[in-house]
């Protein structure tokens, strides 16, 4: 009898799973892919790329080329700057040279600094800070995304086929957020704008840009309303590899048209990449 009540039991037991899988959705193309791209992120531990970015500064669209070494917890990275600034160098390893990074501006003052990565030197005229290298910040935006959207993904995140870029067969997704606007934020005690930028996962450039009075990512003050977007873009554009499952053309536009698009190409997943190379005298490098 005991044995049978066990059966019985276990009988029961299955056939409930089996009613819940039976009424559970079925997953979307569009979000079978965004899951496999996030899955992919969350396993690279380094990378070797290149990267042309177009980023709109003042109105107009700048243009810029590195090639990027990353490595992952603890974060460690070197960038080789084409463009603009042919010549450039940025090394930066998560906790060491009290947090800066070394820079060889590759021209006047023809001597390495230690920069701040948040700080206005480094980052000027620059959407992200070389800490969001990678892939890792994107993400969080597009988890948020996903996140906003609830049960209605389908209503804004669109598999639209195949395209190419760099050779590679790509799933083009696309995600629109019509309602895209600004709203009304109070900054809170010891907030500044990239705190408030993570928080809702959107650019911290924006804010500044579209509020006259905030001159700086440390230029505001607790009780003070700013403009804040309401997710990070109107419309992104993902040209996720079919191969890599990684996201290797990225387009954002906001209410103004585009706003920022980053192309990799050269990308190599989780390459070996020596101890050395993050060191400031490497073989290879000019500091």
């Amino acid at each position: 009898m005991r044995n049978y009540m066990k059966l019985s039991s276990l009988v029961l037991i299955g056939g409930i799973l089996s009613a819940n899988m039976a009424f559970a959705p079925a997953k979307s193309a569009c979000r079978v892919v965004i899951d496999d791209m996030m899955m992919a992120i969350d396993n690279i531990k380094t990378l070797r790329y290149t990267l042309s970015q177009n980023e709109r500064v003042d109105g107009e669209l700048g243009s810029a080329r590195q090639d990027v070494k990353v490595s992952f917890n603890p974060l460690k990275l070197y960038i080789y700057n084409h463009e603009p600034n042919d010549g450039a160098e940025v090394l930066y390893i998560e906790g060491e040279n009290g947090g800066d990074a070394l820079v060889n501006p590759g021209s006047f003052p023809y001597i390495n600094l230690n920069l701040d990565p948040y700080g206005s030197l480094l980052r000027r005229n620059q959407h992200h800070t070389l800490l969001e290298s990678g892939f890792n910040y994107l993400r969080k935006i597009i988890q948020f995304a996903v996140d906003t959207a609830g049960t209605d993904f389908d209503k804004f995140f669109k598999l639209e086929g195949t395209a190419m870029h760099d050779g590679r067969a790509c799933h083009k997704v696309v995600i629109t957020f019509d309602e895209f606007g600004y709203v009304d934020y109070k900054v809170r005690k010891g907030q500044d704008v990239l705190d408030i930028a993570r928080e809702k996962m959107v650019s911290e450039f924006m804010i500044v840009r579209e509020n006259k009075d905030v001159d700086g990512y440390k230029d505001v003050k607790e009780g003070q309303i700013i403009k804040v977007p309401v997710v990070y873009a109107k419309k992104s554009v993902l040209y996720i590899d079919k191969a890599l499952n990684l996201p290797i053309k990225q387009e954002m536009s906001d209410d103004k048209g585009l706003y920022e698009r980053y192309a990799i190409s050269n990308l190599r997943v989780n390459p070996t990449i020596a101890e050395e190379e993050f060191d400031e005298d490497y073989k290879d490098y000019d500091f």
